[in-house]
């Protein structure tokens, strides 16, 4: 085993290591599990004396709430009570038990037993006699108020007791047993002190073994640095001492000395290996020094050869280095041309100049430089690179600057200026300037400009043909760049007259269908909300899905048929959409361009407008033809009356007044078609005068009143100011006598108009209201329009032309006033005219409210 340690250091190190290693695991694991072992048995203890104090405070406790709840039964007598004293007196036999079982010691045996005694003398005698007090005083046995001992042992016999007995009980003092109590008192304290002396013994105990376990680990540090001292350091010292003298020897070997050899202690491990390999290596070295000085001299003179060879490689490789620098700086100029050629030949060039200026200032070695835009002779923008605002603002206003000399003259301008002051060098220098204009091929114009400036020397010859050639590949970009703008600047063009034209347009072409906004909306597609104005929007439904909406579904489908067939119909086609929503004219024009035929056009033109005035003027004719029929058929008939029999002079008046007031219905209808044409093409003229507009409704009101026996007009007004407005007074007649007959007119059951006139501010309002069938709440918006008539039963009845309404909207614009309606169906409506007051002598008089009665 010894001679297998010897071989290697390693061995015998590893081996001294595993023997402290196992040495210090053992005794630490056996300090370890003792103290473990000793911690676990004080801390079980504690925990007992802990348990057992908690139990001795809740039997103590318990017997306290005994003596309270047994106070209140003596005290109410109330039986329940009396139950929840039995479940505590339960609950203390429990606790007792628990003491009786579980006693560990000589001081609990006693606190046991004394616990004991006082539950059995408690509920043999107390208790007992507590109850029967109780049940005697509820029979009347007992009348006295508050207990007396006397009584209790009256009630309840005493039997003999102990004279050694512990808790001394007699009659006189059962009923509290305060002494008894004090003698608990003093049995607890005596035992909670027994287990308060227990504890701290236990914690010094616990004290001493921690002590004791630090004391045997630092016996195991000391045994541990012993077994070191004792075998580790002598083996230690021999190996360190064997490697000085070798680190010695060989230093010396260094220095070129010869060495002394070195004793080998142990032959069989590495240190007696290496120091037998040593002294044979110290042997020949020391033989081959003589070889190595005779032949140094030989080395010297091949060494002084080698040097010169050196200084000729070192001048080729400075001349080899310098051609690789010109060589990558060529690369990088052809690979940022490219570049520049790259960038300038696609479409986002624009946005590519200010790196297309960086690129080509590191071309031409210069500082900083811009390019500048030139239109219609005037300079648009500048994209510079390292150039400052100031700078930039000079470049560009100044009038003699390199920019106007370089228009002017068509070619390359170059310009030295010397810098002393502002610049970032320490001295002095020229800063050479050079613009070249990038020319229109087309017109031999200037549309920009290349502005360059560097510091160590001017631009030569080659740089500027350099640039020339860049000029004219960044004018091709612009000129590209202006063409494609043109073309989208025409395609949005397009695009917005597509959807700006009121007519729904779809394009077919092959199986596609494109469509404009107003076709969208026409048919109600979802995608009218997301459209946008980028040209057509190719739609993703089939015809047959269009034609849904279409009332006339296969006129609509065999018209589409043909189209798709290449077959484009000449005639246009008239359809309706959603059960007559919208009326729409179609038609169909073929596209041809680039010499074949492309596609079909389809325009879809809405008519509704059209149609619903065609129906109307339509109603209109038969109603004018109705409404001219009665009153021209009166007078026809009447006349034919007077002229074929002789007559009465009272009937032939009578005839006389119903012609003369059909003729006068009959001038009123032509008048309104004469108002209606007149206001049509602007020829109506107005004679403004100053007009007391109050004065003329109370005319008015009073002349309608008299034409019927079943209404009863009312005017109101809130001011006795005569208010004066500027007006023609024939149209104002016209427009409140028309108000009022159709308040009149559309009350046919009767009931009170009332005419209401105020100021507001700076205007005259004035009210007409009725109790009439009222306006359907539809028919409101379209209520002031030419020929319109309500769509009901009752104003069928009534009959008119529906221009009535329209005449008076116009006279109110005209007047520079508002007319609206205000109208709930079967309630009665009220027509609401504002018209301005003349300002010129402000009333100041205090508003009164007058009210006029015409039956």
């Amino acid at each position: 085993m010894r001679t297998w340690l010897n071989r290697t250091i390693g061995r015998q190190i590893m081996s001294a290591f595993y023997i402290i290693l196992a040495m210090l695991l053992l005794t630490s694991a056996g300090v370890y599990f003792y103290t473990k072992q000793q911690v676990q048995e004080a801390k079980q203890e504690l925990a007992t004396l802990n348990e057992h104090r908690t139990n001795a405070t809740n039997l103590y406790e318990s017997w306290q709430s005994l003596q309270y709840e047994m106070r209140g039964f003596v005290l109410l007598g109330d039986d329940e009570m009396l139950e929840e004293i039995k479940t505590k007196q339960q609950n203390i036999d429990q606790q007792t038990t628990w003491f009786e079982k579980n006693a560990a010691f000589a001081e609990e045996e006693q606190y046991a037993n004394d616990a004991r005694e006082l539950y059995d003398a408690y509920t043999t005698r107390v208790m007992p006699s507590l109850i029967n007090y109780v049940d005697a005083k509820k029979d009347g046995e007992v009348e006295e108020p508050f207990l007396q001992m006397a009584t209790l042992g009256k009630v309840t016999q005493t039997p003999n007791l102990d004279e050694d007995r512990k808790f001394n009980i007699d009659t006189k003092s059962a009923a509290d047993m305060s002494s008894s109590i004090v003698d608990m008192e003093t049995v607890f304290t005596d035992y909670r002190n027994s287990l308060n002396e227990k504890e701290l013994a236990a914690q010094n105990r616990l004290g001493t073994q921690v002590n004791s376990s630090q004391v045997l680990g630092l016996i195991n540090l000391a045994v541990l640095l012993f077994i070191i001292v004792l075998f580790v350091r002598p083996f230690v010292a021999k190996i360190t001492r064997q490697l000085r003298q070798l680190n010695r020897e060989s230093s010396r070997l260094a220095k070129g000395e010869d060495a002394s050899p070195i004793e080998v202690l142990n032959a069989k491990d590495e240190i007696g290996e290496l120091t037998t390999t040593f002294n044979l290596m110290a042997a020949s070295i020391s033989n081959q020094k003589s070889q190595l000085v005779s032949s140094n001299d030989e080395l010297q003179s091949q060494q002084e050869e080698l040097v010169a060879q050196q200084e000729e490689l070192q001048t080729q490789q400075e001349e080899l280095e310098e051609a690789l620098d010109v060589t990558l700086r060529n690369e990088t100029h052809l690979r940022y041309r490219n570049e520049l050629t790259e960038t300038l030949a696609s479409r986002e060039t624009l946005t590519a100049y200010p790196a297309i200026i960086e690129k080509l200032i590191s071309i031409t070695d210069a500082e900083f430089g811009a390019i500048v835009f030139l239109d219609e002779d005037e300079y648009t923008d500048i994209v510079s690179y390292g150039m400052t605002v100031d700078q930039e603002r000079k470049l560009l206003t100044s009038s003699l600057s390199l920019l106007e000399r370089a228009r002017m003259h068509k070619k390359a301008v170059r310009s030295t200026k010397q810098v002393t002051s502002d610049h970032p060098l320490p001295y002095p220098y020229s800063m050479y300037e050079t613009v070249v204009p990038v020319m229109d091929p087309s017109t031999n114009m200037m549309i920009a400009s290349i502005y360059l400036v560097r510091y160590r020397d001017q631009f030569n010859e080659d740089q500027t043909a350099e640039i020339w050639s860049f000029s004219r590949q960044l004018a091709l970009s612009l000129l590209r760049m202006r063409v494609f703008d043109e073309i989208e600047r025409e395609r949005e063009k397009t695009s917005k007259l597509l959807h700006s034209i009121r007519e729904a347009v779809m394009y077919i072409e092959e199986d596609r269908i494109f469509a404009n906004r107003p076709l969208l909306a026409l048919f109600h597609h979802p995608a009218h909300d997301q459209f946008n104005d980028e040209g057509l929007m190719t739609l993703d439904v089939k015809i047959e899905e269009l034609a849904v909406q279409v009332d006339q579904h296969e006129a609509f489908l065999e018209y589409m048929n043909q189209v798709c067939s290449h077959q484009v119909p000449t005639e246009s086609l008239s359809l309706s959409l959603n059960k007559e929503e919208r009326f729409v004219t179609l038609y169909a024009e073929g596209i041809h361009y680039g010499g074949r035929f492309r596609g079909t056009m389809l325009v879809l033109r809405d008519v509704t407008v059209e149609t619903e005035v065609d129906r109307m003027k339509s109603e209109f004719v038969s109603t004018v033809s109705h409404e001219l029929r009665t009153p021209l058929a009166s007078i026809f008939g009447y006349t034919e009356l007077m002229l074929a029999k002789e007559l009465t002079p009272n009937r032939q008046q009578r005839y006389l007044e119903t012609i003369h007031a059909e003729t006068e219905r009959l001038t009123g209808l032509v008048n309104d078609f004469l108002d209606v044409q007149r206001m049509e093409s602007s020829q109506q003229h107005y004679h403004f005068k100053e007009l007391d507009v109050v004065a003329m409704i109370r005319e008015i009101a009073e002349f309608q009143a008299g034409s019927s026996q079943t209404h009863t007009v009312l005017l109101e007004t809130d001011d006795a100011a005569v208010e004066m407005i500027q007006a023609d007074e024939q149209k104002m007649r016209q427009l409140f006598g028309n108000l009022i007959n159709n308040a009149i007119k559309y009350s046919p059951d009767g009931g009170a108009i009332t005419i209401g006139i105020e100021p507001a501010d700076d205007l005259l309002r004035i009210r007409i209201q009725d109790e009439g069938i009222g306006i359907p709440r539809h028919a409101l918006p379209e209520l002031f329009s030419k020929f319109y008539r309500v769509d009901n039963s009752d104003s069928r009845k009534i009959g008119g032309t529906g221009l009535g309404l329209a005449i008076c909207q116009e006279i109110v614009r005209a007047h520079e006033g508002m007319i609206h309606v205000d109208s709930t169906e079967g309630a009665g409506s009220s027509f609401t005219v504002e018209l301005p007051i003349i300002q010129e002598n402000p009333t100041a008089l205090s508003p009164t409210l007058e009210i006029t009665d015409f039956e």
